[in-house]
């Protein structure tokens, strides 16, 4: 080999170095990227008011419970005398025009009677009694002269509800919801600012009182054709609170 053929091969080696290198630095290059942040979120304006509603009603039902105490020598003879004055008591009120639904048992018991000392039994004593549902408030105090005619020593205390609670509740939570609402509307207008769409609503239930329940009443060994004092039932107030978040705009 001469020297000029040498000198060509070099030449060319040289030149397909050259154009590998730049193959390869254009194909590892990668170009420049530039990414825009994120376009920031507007944070949602909201109000969250509490309702208060409620409505006064006078409750059309009465609960009592009524009962018999009976005593004997012996447990057998107390549980029977108590048993003929209950089935009495029962049938008086089922002829006062209380259904079986109305009319449950609700306790019975037997226990011993013992001296002054309490280390002798001297006798048994026996009691029972049926809660009561009575669907006529005015009839209350007539029928319960009724059960004491008929044996009934023991009357507790009288308690009024509402046959159809759930009404009352609905029109009690919707005065609730139109207080929220009203709350809301005035608080936002203060801020120059409209109500937007409700996002969320929360009924807090157990914000209702019980319904007012009377002291017990307890009538041993009370005579027949004794006098009741009428009943009344008075008012009672249902209650309904609600939570509600509304969309400020």
């Amino acid at each position: 080999m001469n020297r000029g053929f040498g000198t060509i091969v070099g030449a060319a080696v040289v030149a397909l170095l050259v154009v590998a290198a730049g193959v390869l630095g254009a194909l590892t290059a990668r170009p420049a990227t530039t990414q825009a942040a994120p376009a920031p979120t507007e944070t949602r304006r909201t109000i969250t008011v509490v309702g208060n509603g409620s409505i006064k009603a006078v409750p059309d039902t009465a609960n009592v419970e009524v009962g018999v105490v009976s005593e004997a020598a012996t447990a057998s003879q107390a549980l029977a005398d108590n048993s003929t004055k209950m089935q009495a008591l029962v049938d008086k009120l089922k002829g006062a025009g209380l259904a079986d639904k109305d009319i449950r048992t609700s306790n019975i018991n037997i226990s011993p009677i013992y001296d002054d000392k309490g280390h002798t039994v001297t006798g048994y004593r026996v009691n029972n009694s049926v809660a009561v549902k009575i669907r006529d408030i005015a009839k209350t105090s007539g029928l319960l002269d009724k059960v004491v005619e008929t044996g009934a020593n023991n009357i507790y205390g009288i308690g009024f509800n509402f046959d159809d609670p759930a009404s009352l509740q609905a029109t009690a939570r919707t005065t609730a919801i139109n207080d929220a609402h009203s709350r809301a509307d005035a608080m936002a207008k203060a801020s120059n600012a409209t109500l937007g769409q409700v996002l969320s609503i929360t009924e807090n239930v157990g914000s209702s009182p019980p319904i007012p329940m009377a002291a017990g009443t307890a009538m041993s060994d009370a005579a027949p054709n004794r006098a009741l004092p009428p009943i009344q039932a008075g008012e009672t107030t249902i209650n309904a609170e609600v939570q509600i978040t509304y969309e400020l705009k």
